[in-house]
């Protein structure tokens, strides 16, 4: 594959007796996720957007509260809310992404550096603001 690493190699293992419903893993961690009602899940556990939202969001929090450490800055928490909209005559894209950061502890000035910071280096981020290519390949197996 172009871009392979083990760390971040996550692939669907299996359909877990249910349709729309998957196992997905990286490593030794595992993970349920749902297909939505409208394409046969049950969209109870984790769906793909909620999965994208969480991958920045946990890329945010770690990035934001390793740079306030490293600066010494009394970070005391952090929150981030993110939100995605459909488009709506494209079907399989998004209209855009928000994202929240509530940072407790530290001035304006401050939680504008460490948000920039996450801006600057998170690959997830970087990616999806910028529309970074994909690149398919596909294998059948019959």
């Amino acid at each position: 594959p172009l871009y392979s690493s083990a760390a971040s190699d996550v692939y669907k293992r299996q359909t877990i007796g249910q349709a729309g419903r998957y196992l997905l893993s990286a490593r030794d961690q595992h993970l349920v996720a749902d297909a939505t009602a409208s394409r046969g899940g049950p969209g109870q556990a984790w769906l793909a957007g909620e999965l994208l939202l969480a991958a920045l969001a946990t890329c945010a929090h770690a990035v934001i509260e390793s740079h306030a450490k490293g600066q010494g800055w009394p970070l005391a928490s952090v929150t981030v809310t993110g939100a995605s909209e459909t488009e709506g005559a494209e079907p399989g894209h998004y209209a855009g992404i928000d994202l929240t950061f509530t940072l407790t502890g530290v001035s304006q000035a401050r939680a504008d550096a460490l948000v920039g910071e996450y801006l600057r280096i998170c690959p997830i981020y970087g990616s999806v603001s910028r529309g970074a290519p994909v690149h398919v390949r596909i294998v059948a197996q019959p």
